[in-house]
């Protein structure tokens, strides 16, 4: 007796569970005696009508003080809702179309406002619906999106003039996707250990999706302190544009607002530019680490930070994925390896092992498809002429990230097991000839 309890105690210090512990259990969400308990979809139904039309009250609310405040026509009051009603649409990332102009970059920082009340929303749908078990929490959040996606593209419908529209199908998509985002990301903090998704999916998958999350979070987190950089070093110019396009005290105002929700989409620029793919203009213009070229562009706050020439330091730029692709080696779960086999042949077998071939694939496959859709919503068009479209090339992106980060984590993990696989045959293969 004495013996067991020793080894069970020694067990807990160290960390690991004792033999015959309880397995894990579903845990619902803290109930609030206030909320009355619904099924699932009635849950998920309330929870998206409440989340759009909170969405819609706070962007009427700012459309018309924008409205009453700066300079304004003849537009009746059902013209400004419609008008919100797009505006909403916007802040899902959905391109709208100004008369013939098409307006693609849009300011990702006011993307915040959904994510808020699609995270609430979801919230009150779980203390509502308290799943029990994986398929519960699921279907809400399934519910839960598809019934806002439903609900922007009505909205786009009766929102649409000959003025100003936006794509039903790409609002609809736009908001699907939002919420299933945050919903499932919501849902994951009421599980335990966080693991409601990744319980069911392979151990190689599980173990490849974190790197390849914290590589681009660390991609992104280097974008926005070169970007906060060339802010700084920019000032004056974008100081210069704003005061000329908005000489106004409020037009300044709404403008430099408009210009913090630009900074993360300028980000996901400098994070093409940081992979060396660059940043596309217009008619021809290109601004990439090796050349700087951007053309002819109108004045506008976003395209002052814009390099005119290639910094002094760019090329030194490559050396932040080739890092993070390092890093990558050290955050894969690897199995304990050792040089053997008598012959070269049989230790070069050795040197590759299936498991974490897998593992790197999926952790740069996550990597290039959080590029890819990082910059690919990043892009788009402006206006006309010179600003027809602006941005990065998504498909370039995400495969300079995949291929540098790749390459960089496979030499980390091939070069010192073969070269100890040499040493290793070297050193045996006098015993293998006697």
């Amino acid at each position: 007796m004495q013996t067991g309890t020793i080894l069970n105690v020694a067990n807990v210090l160290a960390g690991k569970k004792p033999a015959g512990a309880k397995k894990r259990q579903w845990r619902r969400p803290v109930l609030d005696e206030h909320i009355n308990h619904h099924p699932p979809f009635i849950s998920a139904t309330i929870a998206a009508v409440a989340a759009v039309l909170i969405g819609c009250v706070i962007t009427l609310s700012f459309v018309m003080a924008a409205w009453l405040v700066a300079a304004h026509g003849t537009e009746s009051t059902f013209t400004v809702m419609r008008a919100a009603g797009v505006t909403w649409q916007v802040l899902h990332l959905t391109p709208v179309a100004i008369g013939t102009v098409t307006l693609g970059i849009l300011p990702w920082g006011f993307l915040l406002i959904p994510i808020l009340i699609v995270w609430k929303a979801t919230q009150w749908a779980l203390k509502s619906a308290r799943p029990k078990n994986a398929f519960d929490f699921i279907r809400v959040a399934v519910s839960l999106s598809t019934l806002y996606g439903g609900l922007a593209f009505g909205l786009s419908l009766i929102s649409n003039t000959p003025d100003l529209s936006t794509s039903v199908t790409r609002s609809s998509v736009n908001a699907f996707v939002l919420a299933l985002l945050v919903t499932l990301s919501c849902i994951i903090t009421y599980a335990p250990s966080r693991t409601i998704v990744t319980d069911a999916m392979p151990t190689l998958i599980v173990n490849g999706i974190r790197p390849g999350l914290i590589a681009f979070g660390l991609l992104f987190t280097f974008a926005s302190l070169l970007t906060s950089i060339s802010i700084a070093l920019h000032w004056v110019e974008i100081r210069a544009v704003t005061t000329l396009m908005a000489p106004g005290p409020i037009d300044g105002f709404l403008m430099t607002l408009l210009g913090i929700g630009y900074i993360p989409t300028v980000t996901a620029w400098t994070l093409s530019y940081l992979l060396g793919s660059g940043i596309l203009l217009g008619g021809g213009g290109i601004v990439t680490s090796q050349i700087a070229s951007p053309g002819a562009l109108p004045a506008f706050p976003l395209l002052s930070i814009l390099p005119n020439e290639t910094p002094p330091f760019a090329s030194y730029l490559i050396a932040i994925p080739v890092l993070i692709g390092v890093l990558i080696y050290f955050l894969l779960p690897r199995e304990r390896w050792v040089a053997q086999g008598d012959s070269l042949a049989v230790a070069m077998s050795f040197v590759l092992r299936w498991r974490e071939m897998v593992t790197l694939f999926v952790a740069l496959a996550t990597l290039g498809i959080l590029v890819w859709l990082t910059t690919a919503v990043s892009g788009g068009s402006l206006g006309t002429s010179f600003l027809k479209y602006l941005g990065p090339m998504p498909n370039q992106a995400a495969l300079a990230a995949i291929s540098i980060c790749g390459v960089a984590a496979l030499l980390t993990l091939l070069l010192p097991r073969l070269v100890l696989s040499v040493i290793h045959w070297l050193n045996h293969r006098d015993l293998a000839a006697k």
